[in-house]
C-alpha cells in the first residue's frame, strides 16, 4: 500500500483517478444511451400543475359555450352532471334544449340565456316584509337567492355550501328550497364561503375532471399536486405493458392501476392480486419474513443490512438469509434460492398447506427486497459520512466519490425490480418460460447481492482506489443485468408468451 501523505504520491493517486473516470463515464453514457431505446422506457406522458390542470378544465367550458351558445356558469354546470361528456351534452342538447336544462335544474331556456337576472351575481331580497325572513332559520337579514327564487340568509347559505363541500364533497350545490334542483354557481359559492372552503370547491371540480377522463391520474404520492396526462395507457394495453411514469416532482408511479412505485415487470392485474393477497397475510408471515433462527444456535436474529450474508453474532455461524444454507457452501456461486421447490407431500400435508408454503416463499423474498432497500440506503448515508472524511484526507473531488451513491441508486432500482419479480412469479405457470424467467432473475439477484455486500466493506485511503474500481464496474454489470430481466419480460408480454395460474380476463 502506497503512503499518500507525500505531495507526489497524491498527484499520481489523482492521476490514476482521472483515467478511471474517463473509462467509467464511457461506460455510464454507453448505458444512458442505449436505456432510451429499451421497450420498458416511460410511456409520453406530460406532467400538468394545478394551474395548468384548471386553465384547460376552463376551455372545456369554453367549447362548450361556443358550440351551445350557453352562458358559462350553465356549461360549467352540464359538464359537471354529464361528466365532462361533451359529445353527449352537444347530441342531448341539439335534440331537446329543455329537457336537457330541465334536468340540471334550470327553467327553460330563456332563463339560460340571460333575460331573468344574470346568474353570477347573488341575488338579494326586495320584496315585502312577509318575505323578508329566511327560509331556514326564520331570522330577517341579507336575504340571498338563485334564479328560483327561495330566500335564505347569507348565514344559512354560508353553513349549508361549506357542509356540502368540506363534509360530503359535493360540486353541484342545489337550492335549499324544498324539492329545488336549481344549482348554485361557482360565483354564487364565491361570495358566500370563505377562501379555504372555495379552494376545496375548485379542488373537488378539478377531481371530478380528472376522475371522468382516464387520460388523466393524479399523483399518489403525498402532498404532491401534480397531474400527469398519458394518453392510451389503459384496457387491454395493460395486459402487455407497464406504463411507469413520472410527475414533476419526480414522483415514479404506474399510471394504468396508480400504485406509487413502479411494479415493473409485473402487469397491473398481477400486482393487485398479489397486494390483495400480501394484506390478506397475517402475523405469521410477518414474523417469518423479518426474522430468523440462527440454523446452529437457535439465536434470534434481525436483519440490518441489505446484503443476504448473515453471521449470527452468538456462534459466528455464517448463512444465507432467504434458504438458511451454510454460507461457506452457498457463497456466491451457482447455488441459487430463487426458484420455488415444491415439497414432497405427506399424510399430514394438505393441499392448503402446500398452497401456504409456496406463498410464503414468494411473500419472504418479495419482502427482504423491500427492506433490503431501505437497509442499503441507510448503509450508503453511513457511508458518505466516511467517504467524507476520506475526501479530506486525499484531496480527492466530490464527484471521485459518488460512485457509491450511484451504485446504491441501481441497488434501489433493482431491488424495486426482483421484489416484483417475485410476485409475478408467483402466478406464473410451470413450464421452460418460468424456468427461463427464473435464470435471468437469479443472474441479476446474484449480482445484486454482490453489490450490496462490496457496500459493506470498510473503506481507507489504502482501498478505496481499489473499491471504486470494483464498485464501478460491478454497477455497470448489474444495471445491464436489470435490462435483461426488464426487456425479456416486456418482450414476453408482448408476444403473449407467458402463462398464469389465474384468469386475467
Amino acid at each position: 500500500m502506497s503512503d499518500l501523505s507525500n505531495d507526489s504520491d497524491i498527484e499520481d493517486f489523482d492521476s490514476d483517478y482521472h483515467d478511471e473516470d474517463d473509462h467509467q463515464a464511457s461506460q455510464l453514457a454507453e448505458l444512458n444511451r442505449n436505456r432510451g431505446k429499451k421497450p420498458d422506457a416511460l410511456p409520453p406522458h406530460e406532467s400538468v400543475s394545478p394551474e395548468r390542470l384548471r386553465a384547460r378544465v376552463d376551455r372545456e367550458i369554453e367549447e362548450v359555450v361556443d358550440i351551445l351558445g350557453v352562458e358559462h356558469p350553465i356549461a360549467s354546470i352540464l359538464l359537471l352532471h354529464f361528466r365532462w361528456n361533451k359529445d353527449r351534452i352537444i347530441e342531448r342538447y341539439m335534440d331537446s334544449p329543455n329537457s336537457v336544462l330541465k334536468e340540471i335544474g334550470e327553467p327553460d331556456v330563456q332563463a339560460s340565456q340571460g333575460t331573468s337576472s344574470p346568474p353570477s351575481k347573488r341575488l338579494r331580497s326586495t320584496s315585502p316584509s312577509s318575505e323578508r325572513v329566511c327560509g331556514v332559520c326564520f331570522d330577517e337579514g341579507t336575504l340571498l337567492h338563485l334564479k328560483c327564487g327561495h330566500r335564505f340568509c347569507d348565514l344559512c347559505w354560508a353553513a349549508y355550501a361549506t357542509t356540502q363541500v368540506k363534509d360530503e364533497g359535493r360540486y353541484i350545490l342545489r337550492c335549499m328550497g324544498s324539492k329545488c334542483q336549481m344549482p348554485a354557481y361557482e360565483s354564487f359559492i364565491k361570495g358566500i364561503v370563505d377562501e379555504q372552503c372555495f379552494e376545496r370547491y375548485q379542488t373537488l371540480i378539478l377531481q371530478s375532471y380528472v376522475a371522468a377522463n382516464p387520460d388523466y391520474r393524479f399523483c399518489p404520492h403525498p402532498s404532491c399536486t401534480e397531474t400527469v396526462y398519458c394518453q392510451g395507457a389503459r384496457g387491454s394495453l395493460l395486459l402487455t405493458q407497464v406504463p411507469t411514469v413520472k410527475c414533476r416532482a419526480d414522483h415514479t408511479f404506474c399510471f394504468g392501476c396508480g400504485l406509487d412505485s413502479s411494479h415493473r415487470p409485473a402487469i397491473c392485474k398481477i400486482a393487485s392480486m398479489w397486494i390483495d393477497a400480501k394484506e390478506d397475510s397475517g402475523t405469521s408471515q410477518w414474523i417469518k419474513a423479518n426474522t430468523r433462527t440462527c440454523p446452529k444456535c437457535n439465536n434470534s436474529i434481525e436483519k440490518s443490512g441489505g446484503c443476504n450474508r448473515m453471521l449470527c453474532r452468538q456462534c459466528k455461524y455464517q448463512f444465507c438469509w432467504m434458504c438458511m444454507k451454510n454460507w461457506d457452501v452457498h457463497g456466491y456461486n451457482n447455488s441459487v434460492c430463487n426458484a420455488f421447490v415444491e415439497p414432497e407431500k405427506d399424510a399430514n400435508m394438505t393441499e392448503a398447506a402446500v398452497k401456504l408454503e409456496r406463498w410464503l416463499f414468494y411473500f419472504d423474498r418479495f419482502n427482504n427486497h423491500e427492506l433490503s432497500s431501505r437497509l442499503d440506503q441507510e448503509l450508503c448515508e453511513r457511508t458518505q459520512e466516511k467517504m467524507v472524511e476520506i475526501q479530506e484526507a486525499s484531496d480527492l473531488s466530490w464527484i471521485q466519490t459518488k460512485f457509491m451513491q450511484t451504485a446504491v441508486d441501481e441497488l434501489t432500482r433493482c431491488r424495486f425490480t426482483l421484489k416484483w419479480t417475485y410476485a409475478m412469479a408467483h402466478f406464473l405457470a410451470k413450464g421452460n418460460q418460468k424456468e427461463m424467467f427464473e435464470d435471468i432473475q437469479a443472474d441479476l439477484e446474484r449480482a445484486v447481492e454482490q453489490l450490496s455486500q462490496m457496500l459493506d466493506e470498510p473503506i481507507t485511503k489504502e482501498t478505496i482506489k481499489e473499491l471504486r474500481q470494483r464498485v464501478t464496474d460491478k454497477t455497470v454489470y448489474v444495471t445491464k443485468r436489470h435490462e435483461v430481466v426488464l426487456d425479456d419480460v416486456a418482450k414476453g408480454l408482448m408476444e403473449g408468451q407467458w402463462e398464469w395460474t389465474v384468469p386475467l380476463d
